[in-house]
């Protein structure tokens, strides 16, 4: 049982291996912050107090503005919500909507999506972590692959139509 996490144990906890781009970010209001990649997707271990558990953090954003149209058009979000339930529902830890100010939003202001996973000190060990890291990032993969694949679906039915017509 651990008490206390450094960011050193956090970071030997890291499988390089798995994880790449290991740096140490200075952020106010952290004791630390690891910046690392998964499969290209960025990830970040936090610790913000002393005594407090590690939240490991990955954000997905609608920044193509394909992707970003889904999202303003009622119908298309309204699939979009429907696919993404069961993998919000199965993330590790919880989510958040944000607007494009990071501010929590309802999900037709959405501009990205927060998924945070805490892990307190008397359950840290390497595999709590790992767990954790390779969770989040499929789970980010998966809204990703989600929302790719409505949107091909999206410019499919649009060339469809249009060809009928």
């Amino acid at each position: 049982m651990v008490d206390h996490i450094s960011r050193e144990q956090a970071e030997a906890w890291l499988d390089e291996k798995v994880v790449q781009g290991i740096e140490h970010e200075t952020t106010d209001g952290t004791e630390f912050n690891l910046r690392l990649q998964l499969s290209r997707l960025p990830l970040h271990v936090i610790k913000e107090e002393t005594w407090g558990p590690l939240r490991v953090v990955g954000e997905c954003t609608f920044d193509t503005e394909r992707v970003a149209a889904l999202v303003e058009d009622d119908e298309d979000r309204q699939k979009l919500l429907t696919r993404l339930g069961p993998i919000l529902a199965t993330a590790p830890g919880f989510y958040t909507f944000l607007d494009a100010d990071g501010d929590p939003c309802e999900f037709p202001a959405v501009h990205s999506i927060l998924l945070e996973h805490r892990i307190y000190p008397d359950g840290a060990s390497q595999q709590a972590v790992m767990d954790s890291v390779m969770a989040t990032a499929a789970t980010m993969r998966s809204i990703q692959n989600t929302a790719a694949a409505l949107q091909n679906q999206a410019v499919w039915n649009t060339g469809t139509e249009e060809t009928e017509q």
